[in-house]
């Protein structure tokens, strides 16, 4: 059967666009995205957290979509219990790479129903990221390719996260709706112990009762003081403004906008209690608070061998003796790459 023919308008570009990037859509995220980027906050934060309604589904940008679809630019897939989702097909693809508009050499045409809620809330977690923060956010698929048979990589090699916020000062981003083991998270977070710069933090957004707490007891079980966690349902009734408390009391990250930060490679508001001193290991070069996170080292650094802060940094002043934290927390010796590609090929 020949598919009809359409004539393409700028915002359906801006759906297949938004395909690519995101690989997975729903309804009420493409309505935020290309028809109601005009609304207040809060209701474009609920649209990228795909809030729709039936009465959607008969407006003409439905009905759009459905064109869309008939001609074989867009699919669409269902799901029990799940609205609607949408994906981009093999002509809509090729249509971007004729108007050299495509960001990826390949798309994501199908997704396995036990995958759909955490696509969405990934790509609902960027949105918000990109769209009101105005941070470069770049997708798991386009920093790495999958070269291997039956998935991915093992996870001590992979550590390629959800999300990974590019400027002003990168991070790691992890979108989780349920518990992963114990020795999952152990694994995980050694990764991560080798890929990380010093002050590099992987950001958890928990979907699950008690989350915060318990990705925040592992983090100071394995000495990992570069987890940081925050409730997925407060980042968004805040509209991203929740801080993400750090395994050390009292220590926490607020995502800035980014058009709000001074100057390039500056790090997001620490927020810390003002009769605590900040943390000597997070002054950067220069006496500034979290700057040039991501510098690569002077001299070769190895892995495993941990230097006390006012040596590594030529401070004479030692570190407070007290602090509020259940457990000690040393510092890690990273490696000079924050997204290792060890393991597959990055975009």
């Amino acid at each position: 059967m020949k598919k009809r023919t359409l004539d393409l308008q700028d915002r359906d570009y801006k759906v297949l666009t938004a395909l690519e990037k995101w690989g997975v859509l729903g309804l009420g995220q493409l309505y935020g995205i290309t028809v109601e980027t005009g609304a207040d906050l809060r209701s474009r934060v609920a649209r990228y957290f795909n809030k729709a309604d039936a009465r959607d589904y008969g407006r003409w940008f439905a009905q759009r979509l459905t064109a869309l679809g008939q001609a074989g630019y867009i699919a669409d897939h269902f799901f029990l219990n799940h609205p609607k989702i949408f994906t981009l097909a093999e002509r809509g693809h090729k249509e971007l790479q004729l108007k050299k508009m495509a960001l990826l050499k390949g798309f994501r045409g199908s997704i396995s129903g036990e995958l759909v809620a955490h696509e969405v809330h990934v790509a609902a977690v960027g949105l918000l990221l990109s769209e009101v923060f105005h941070h470069k956010v770049r997708t798991e698929r386009e920093r790495y390719i999958w070269t291997g048979k039956g998935g991915r990589s093992p996870a001590p090699v992979r550590a390629v996260s959800d999300l990974w916020i590019v400027e002003p000062r990168p991070k790691a981003v992890e979108v989780e709706l349920s518990q992963k083991s114990e020795a999952r998270y152990k694994e995980l977070w050694e990764a991560y112990r080798l890929k990380l710069q010093h002050n590099g933090a992987v950001l958890y957004l928990t979907g699950w009762p008690d989350g915060v707490r318990c990705i925040l007891n592992y983090a100071r079980q394995f000495r990992a003081p570069f987890i940081y966690a925050a409730d997925l349902e407060d980042f968004q009734t805040s509209c991203g403004r929740t801080p993400f408390a750090g395994a050390h009391d009292g220590e926490s990250i607020v995502i800035e906008p980014a058009t709000a930060v001074p100057e390039a490679g500056a790090a997001p508001r620490r927020v810390s209690p003002p009769s605590l001193p900040a943390r000597p290991d997070f002054v950067g070069p220069g006496g500034r608070l979290g700057a040039e996170p991501f510098a690569a080292p002077s001299q070769p650094v190895r892995v495993g061998t941990l230097t006390p802060p006012q040596e590594r940094r030529g401070q004479s002043v030692p570190p407070p003796a007290s602090r509020a934290c259940p457990r000690p927390l040393p510092l890690y010796s990273p490696s000079p790459s924050p997204e290792g590609e060890i393991g597959g090929k990055a975009q």
